[in-house]
C-alpha cells in the first residue's frame, strides 16, 4: 500500500516554491528507497496550482480566507470563504486520508491542518521567516515537529518542538554554469551584473528605485530586472520611454545592458544566480536562502510594513554574515549604486561571499523529507 503524504499552503511563492522543494525531495527519496508513495497538494490560487502541474504533482483547490490582522472590506467575503474550505478540506482528506501532512504555512494551509489533526494524523510544519505568521503560529500547538529557518523563531514555539533546518531549495537553482548563464542572457563577460529580484508579486518600492537609477546604472553595470507579471507593463512603458528620451545619449546603454522580465520560471532563475555578481531583493525567507545558496552578495530592502516586520527581522540576521540593509524610506538612486560598488571592491567581494556562503543550508528539503518519510 502506498505511503500519502498531504502538503498544504499557498499564497506568494515564499510558500509554493519550499513546498514543491520538498515535495521533489520526497518523490526523489521514494524512488532510492524502492518505495510506492503518492502525494496531494491542498491550496488556494493559480500560483500554486501551476507549480503542482509543473512538477506533476496531483492537486485540489479549496477555499480560503485570509487571517487579516487589519480592517478589510476583503474579510467579509473572507469569512464565508473560511467555512467552504474546511468542508472542502475534509471531504479531500476522507477520499485520500494521509499517513502525515507537512504545512508550509499562509492562512491556506489551517483547514487541512486542522482537519488532518482531527483524524490524528501527524503534522509537520515549516516556518520561513525569523517571526512566524499567524497561521504557523496557530499550526504550531498542533504539529509534532516544527522546522525553523531562523534560530530566533524557536522561541515562538513549545520548547523542544523546532528544528533548525533552514529552507527548502528547489534544487535547480544551485550550481547553475556561469559561462552558460552569461550566454542565455546575451550579457558581455567582461561586465559585472546586477540581478533584481521582485518576488512573484513584484515589489514596488524595489522596481521605482530601479527605474529612477536605469540610466546611472546601465553606465556601468548589466541589470537582470525581474519585476512581477502585475508590474511589468508599467516598468516596460517606462524604460521604453527612458530609451525614446535618451536617444544620441544613454538609450543604447539601457538597450544593450538591460534585461526585464516579468517572472523568472526555474530554470532562468538557477541561470540568473549564476550570471550575478550582485543582487537586490526584498528579505522573505525564502529568497534569503536562496541568494546565500548563490554566495553572492546582496543589497536586501525589506518590506516595510510586512507583518510583524518580519522581512526586517530576516534581514537583520542576515546581515551578520554581510547582506547590506537599506530601508525602503532610505533608497535613493546614489545610495544604491554606492552599495553596489562598495560590495564589488576587489578586497571586499570575496570575503562577503565566503561570509554568505556560510549561512546556506541547501540539505534542508532532503532532511525534511527524510523525516516524513521515516520518522511516524
Amino acid at each position: 500500500m502506498a505511503y500519502r503524504i498531504l502538503l498544504t499552503g499557498g499564497g506568494s511563492g515564499g510558500h509554493v516554491f519550499p513546498l514543491i522543494a520538498v515535495a521533489n525531495a520526497l518523490k526523489e527519496k521514494a524512488q532510492q528507497n524502492g518505495q510506492e508513495l503518492e502525494l496531494l497538494i491542498l491550496g488556494d490560487g493559480r500560483f500554486i496550482e501551476k507549480a503542482a502541474i509543473d512538477s506533476s504533482i496531483p492537486f485540489k483547490r479549496i477555499l480560503t480566507g485570509k487571517l487579516r490582522r487589519y480592517f478589510s472590506l476583503l474579510t467579509i467575503i473572507d469569512i464565508f470563504k473560511i467555512p467552504i474550505g474546511f468542508f472542502q478540506s475534509l471531504w479531500h482528506m476522507f477520499w485520500f486520508m494521509p499517513d502525515v501532512i507537512f504545512a508550509k504555512g499562509g492562512y491556506a494551509s489551517l483547514a487541512p491542518s486542522i482537519i488532518g489533526r482531527s483524524y490524528f494524523i501527524p503534522l509537520f510544519i515549516h516556518e520561513s521567516d525569523s517571526i512566524p505568521g499567524l497561521a504557523n503560529r496557530i499550526l504550531g500547538k498542533l504539529a509534532k515537529t516544527v522546522f525553523i529557518s531562523f534560530q530566533s523563531a524557536e522561541k515562538y514555539f513549545k520548547a523542544g518542538k523546532t528544528v533548525l533546518i533552514g529552507n527548502p531549495l528547489r534544487k535547480e537553482l544551485i550550481g547553475q554554469n556561469k559561462e552558460k548563464a552569461i550566454e542565455a542572457f546575451q550579457l558581455n563577460p567582461g561586465n559585472k551584473t546586477i540581478l533584481v529580484l521582485g518576488g512573484s508579486q513584484g515589489a514596488q518600492k524595489i522596481n521605482d528605485i530601479i527605474l529612477q537609477s536605469l540610466v546611472l546604472v546601465v553606465k556601468k553595470f548589466q541589470l537582470i530586472h525581474q519585476c512581477g507579471e502585475t508590474q511589468y507593463n508599467y516598468i516596460k512603458n517606462e524604460a521604453d520611454k527612458l530609451i525614446k528620451e535618451g536617444e544620441g545619449k544613454y538609450a543604447d546603454d539601457i538597450k544593450t545592458n538591460y534585461r526585464l522580465f516579468p517572472f523568472l520560471e526555474i530554470e532562468q532563475l538557477g541561470l540568473a544566480y549564476a550570471a550575478a555578481d550582485i543582487l537586490i531583493s526584498r528579505s522573505g525567507g525564502g529568497s534569503i536562502f536562496e541568494i546565500a545558496a548563490a554566495s553572492k552578495p546582496v543589497i536586501l530592502i525589506p518590506i516595510t510594513d510586512s507583518s510583524a516586520d518580519h522581512q526586517l527581522a530576516n534581514a537583520r540576521e542576515f546581515s551578520r554574515f554581510g547582506a547590506v540593509v537599506l530601508e525602503e524610506q532610505n533608497l535613493t538612486p546614489h545610495i544604491l549604486i554606492n552599495q553596489i560598488e562598495s560590495l564589488l571592491n576587489e578586497g571586499n567581494y570575496a570575503k562577503i561571499s565566503a561570509n554568505i556562503k556560510t549561512f546556506a543550508k541547501i540539505d534542508a528539503a532532503d532532511k525534511i523529507a527524510d523525516t516524513l518519510i521515516t520518522d511516524n
